[in-house]
């Protein structure tokens, strides 16, 4: 696998961690909804810290 296939396969993987994280605002209003609040503060905590990271990490592949 030559160089600029990595790069896009990483860059794939990161975009997948980040549309998958959206998922997660779906399952916290689902949380929400029945009234477990500590749930829904967990989803939307881990929802953030994912895509954060994510951007980060992506930022930093770009860069290189």
């Amino acid at each position: 696998m030559n160089q600029e296939a990595r790069h896009d396969a990483r860059y794939g993987v990161l975009y997948g961690l980040i549309t998958g994280a959206e998922g997660y605002a779906t399952a916290a209003k689902s949380a929400a909804l029945v009234h477990d609040d500590e749930l829904a503060d967990f989803l939307c905590r881990v929802q953030e810290e994912v895509v954060e990271e994510a951007k980060r990490l992506l930022a930093q592949r770009v860069a290189e």
